[in-house]
């Protein structure tokens, strides 16, 4: 949803470019966001701070990545650097949608819902939240974490490597932080509107009717 939204804010925003060229970049970045069909074929060896030992990552003819780590915190370390390489603006979004800043990329029209998003700000112990996803959740957050922003440091220090639309937006990618990962900005928020709809039906026919009426029943 946030990347279409803005698509439609480049198409809004002023351009002395003719209107040939402007249809031919947004062609551009619908095709960058929706799939990159293409992968190459090719062996890189990348030395990174924060490793323990080497990390072994495999692309299959689909653009899969197979992560082979000798070590719980490479493997997470090496999922969040790879990740964020794949798909380095979908997380700028997330990244975003999470801390309740996306106007300062949509504008005005946003600052609504980064309201909503900082009233539901996760505000408890972050160690205890994180363990409750995994008794090693605080290890494999941080070490994803790590992972994504060593990716981030990487090509904020070659800017020539940023993806298409942090170009055209004239944006760069941002730090994340554990906040992020665990943010509920998609989690509760996502679909609100059928926890809305389903409660008012409760409270107009009953739990158990609407339970029946939900339910998929297989034949």
């Amino acid at each position: 949803l946030a990347e279409c939204e803005l698509l439609q804010e480049l198409q809004k925003r002023p351009s002395t470019m003719v209107v040939g060229f402007r249809q031919r970049i947004i062609s551009i970045l619908v095709l960058f966001l929706v799939s990159n069909m293409v992968f190459a074929q090719q062996s890189e060896r990348i030395a990174l701070e924060g490793l323990d030992q080497p990390v072994e990552i495999l692309k299959d003819r689909w653009g899969i990545s197979h992560i082979y780590a000798q070590t719980e915190h490479d493997l997470f370390y090496a999922q969040g650097y790879n990740a964020a390489r794949d798909r380095l603006f979908q997380f700028e979004i997330w990244r975003a949608q999470a801390t309740g800043t996306t106007a300062e990329i949509l504008g005005p029209r946003a600052v609504e819902r980064d309201h909503g998003t900082r009233l539901f700000k996760f505000r408890g112990a972050m160690a205890e939240e994180m363990n409750h996803y995994h008794p090693s959740g605080v290890d494999i957050i941080g070490a994803f974490v790590h992972g994504v922003n060593a990716y981030i440091d990487e090509v904020l220090q070659n800017p020539q490597n940023l993806p298409l639309p942090f170009k055209l937006l004239g944006i760069q990618p941002r730090h994340w932080s554990e906040e992020v990962v665990i943010s509920r900005h998609q989690g509760l928020l996502g679909n609100i509107g059928l926890e809305l709809n389903t409660g008012r039906a409760v409270c107009t026919v009953g739990a158990e009717k609407v339970k029946e009426l939900r339910y998929f029943h297989p034949h």
